[in-house]
């Protein structure tokens, strides 16, 4: 393990090296619009979700009422704590985490994963709270509940008790780093194959022979089989979801690296290769890859994605050393950086975010879940930025 710690030490420093955005200044920016977010909410009971730009005021949910995107708003709390070193973030992350203590006992939802790895996983990385990874390794093991070994996968959505269908979307890769954080802490390798298996039908079921990927694969209870293969926020059923490619591009890497299993780092870099490809101009992607451009005048862009693919990019580099993989990541954090999608970019925009423009879902699905603030978009931002000097 401290071999590992160091090498990870190493990557993070080499990549630091090559990079130019002014983190300072990106911190700095980060800290004012979330001073004027923590004015407006009650921390640990209210969980920023999402927000239009010209309003003044995110959107929350309860920090325990199935709402899978609790986690992120603590992570960021953490990550500020990190990069300034002000105990007031500190205190504000505590706070927000606590909020979440109950969801350690659930096993009715994957995004457990988000919910106690973006909040307890952060706190335990910037501080060594040595409550913290008890309640991480006890959501492993109500995570590892949703397990089904016919299926060999992890339940995304529905009850554990569900006959019908099992659902598993590519989302829930990013969920497979709590199975690996429970096992390092218990010992339990059952946690760890869990998570491989996981990964190994993930990688043979929803990601295509071109690298592309579907949302969601549906699988039989009883006999594993797949029943069908389909997308869920993308634009049909053979397209690409870009959100949905990015979570597999961290997924893998993020296996590889608990694992060092080369099946996975190719698959890394085959999703990764197919994001890249299909980028636009800016390197901020659409919200799905294939959306034919003259059906719909405008398609809108999904900056939660490009952050989430920013940050699996960076790691992916870390483990290849191949540049093309750094420089997109470069390219994207510029490009999130500049006016054209911040959240103080335009005078008309009001809501203390840090990225605009991201999607929920496209205009196929609801007009008004586009061109938003995403809480998951602000995480993985600050996320990428620890790669910077």
């Amino acid at each position: 393990m401290r071999v590992l710690f160091v090498l990870q030490i190493f990557l993070v420093f080499t990549i630091t090296l090559i990079l130019c955005l002014d983190k300072n200044q990106l911190i700095q920016y980060s800290v004012k619009q979330y001073n004027k977010l923590d004015v407006d909410i009650k921390i640990g009971v209210q969980y920023p979700t999402d927000g239009k730009p010209i309003s003044t005021k995110w959107h929350t949910t309860p920090g325990v009422n199935n709402q899978w995107t609790a986690g992120f708003y603590p992570g960021v709390l953490w990550y500020l704590f990190n990069y300034t070193k002000d105990d007031h973030w500190k205190h504000l992350a505590i706070q927000a985490t606590d909020g979440l203590f109950a969801n350690q006992f659930r096993s009715d939802t994957h995004d457990i994963g988000f919910m106690i790895q973006c909040s307890y996983g952060k706190g335990y990385e910037f501080t060594t709270n040595s409550t913290y990874p008890n309640i991480i390794a006890n959501a492993a093991h109500s995570l590892a509940k949703r397990f089904n070994h016919k299926v060999g996968c992890i339940r995304s959505w529905g009850s554990i008790d569900d006959k019908k269908q099992f659902l598993v979307i590519v989302d829930n890769m990013m969920n497979l780093e709590l199975l690996f954080k429970g096992y390092e802490i218990t010992g339990n390798k059952t946690l760890y194959d869990m998570a491989v298996s996981h990964a190994n039908r993930t990688l043979k079921e929803h990601v295509r022979k071109d690298n592309s990927s579907y949302h969601i694969v549906n699988f039989n209870v009883t006999t594993g089989q797949v029943i069908r293969r389909y997308q869920g926020q993308g634009y049909n059923d053979s397209s690409t979801w870009a959100r949905g490619q990015a979570w597999l591009i961290n997924g893998f890497t993020t296996t590889y690296g608990f694992t060092k299993l080369k099946i996975f780092l190719d698959a890394a870099e085959g999703l990764a290769n197919y994001y890249i490809n299909n980028l636009p101009e800016d390197s901020i992607a659409l919200w799905d890859f294939n959306v034919p451009k003259d059906k719909y005048p405008y398609i809108p862009r999904d900056t939660s994605s490009a952050a989430i693919a920013a940050s699996g990019l960076f790691d992916l580099y870390g483990h290849t050393k191949n540049n093309k993989y750094l420089k997109t990541a470069k390219q994207i954090m510029e490009s999130l950086a500049s006016s054209k999608y911040r959240a103080d970019g335009k005078p008309v925009y009001n809501l203390p975010a840090l990225i605009l423009n991201a999607t929920i879902a496209g205009p196929n699905a609801d007009p008004g879940k586009s061109d938003l603030a995403i809480i998951y978009g602000d995480y993985y931002f600050m996320n990428a930025l620890k790669y910077y000097q």
